[in-house]
């Protein structure tokens, strides 16, 4: 029989002990390879980052509840000559009426136009102690029928005002010639009494317009070469017009019939030139459906009330 002395017993169960401690901390030890951090001191690390930034910014205050008024609207003016004012807008507080000051307003004006195509320009005004601004254009270089417009920035998007920009030609006394070819439903040309050339005639009369006068060049303007069109006018008109303006009218469909009126579509072309040089004026297309009881109703409507006086507009702002 072998026989085991206290002192041994406690000796083994020490061992076993300490054993048991060393396992149990391998098995809950992580590998870490060789240049990598501890969780430990990703933690810490992470923390110390932290610290170091700076609080993020307040957010920006709302934007102002605001309106934008439309001010003096200056009237029209003829080519080379000032609006007689500036043209203001006042920048009002939606929630309490009372104007604003220090508000940047965005204007956008015209600077170009050709050909009915205008070109805008923009800058930046602030309002005064009155929330107002005003524009004050240079001299005009160029007729057009347009606007300015004022916006701001609001809380609920942008608020815009607009003021008509309107400047008309100074030909208008000048005297000039008009030459329309109408056409027929099939094609044909309307060799007398062109009626296209007289609801222009009158349009511009009623417009303002004196000195103008009505020509036949039938062949030169169906023949579509211009330059023969204005050689022609040259030779029989020579420099008593100031302009020369000539164009088509011709069917721009078929004529239907809607609830009991006739519907007449008609294409008008016209071209203005500078009778002297010949240059390039003012050139459009305009397209109209005439309406009426019948078919002459419907084509006196598309000629007199619609084709004329939206040539003569165009003429009036754009030659």
């Amino acid at each position: 029989m072998i026989k085991i002395s206290f002192i041994s017993v406690m000796i083994i169960g020490l061992c076993l002990f300490f054993s048991s401690c060393l396992t149990t901390s391998e098995a809950s030890a992580v590998p870490v390879a060789e240049g990598e951090s501890t969780p430990q001191e990703v933690v810490q690390e992470s923390s110390e980052i932290a610290e170091e930034l700076p609080p993020p910014p307040p957010p920006p205050p709302p934007l102002p509840n605001l309106s934008v008024k439309a001010g003096k609207t200056p009237p029209q003016i003829r080519l080379g000559q000032s609006f007689s004012s500036a043209f203001t807008a006042t920048v009002l507080d939606k929630d309490t009426g009372n104007p604003v000051e220090g508000i940047t307003v965005t204007l956008q004006y015209p600077s170009s136009s050709v050909n009915d195509k205008v070109t805008f320009a923009t800058v930046e005004l602030t309002t005064n102690t009155q929330g107002e601004v005003s524009f004050s254009p240079a001299d005009t270089s160029f007729t057009c029928n347009s606007a300015v417009t004022f916006s701001v920035e609001s809380r609920n998007g942008t608020e815009k005002t607009t003021i008509p920009y309107q400047v008309r030609t100074n030909r208008h006394n000048k005297g000039g010639s008009i030459s329309i070819l109408d056409y027929s439903q099939n094609g044909t040309p309307i060799r007398d009494n062109s009626r296209s050339a007289s609801a222009l005639l009158t349009a511009l009369i009623r417009s303002g317009f004196s000195n103008v006068g009505l020509v036949d060049f039938v062949n030169e303007i169906h023949s579509g070469d211009k330059d023969r069109v204005y050689k022609a006018a040259y030779n029989l008109i020579g420099n008593n017009s100031n302009f020369f303006i000539f164009g088509t009218v011709k069917y721009n469909g078929e004529i239907t019939q809607e609830n009991g009126e006739y519907l007449v579509p008609l294409i008008g072309e016209i071209t203005c030139l500078e009778m002297r040089t010949g240059e390039e004026l003012y050139h459009t297309v305009i397209e109209v459906v005439g309406k009426g009881s019948s078919e002459w109703a419907a084509l006196q409507n598309a000629r007199m009330d619609l084709f004329g006086p939206q040539a003569s507009a165009g003429i009036m702002y754009g030659m």
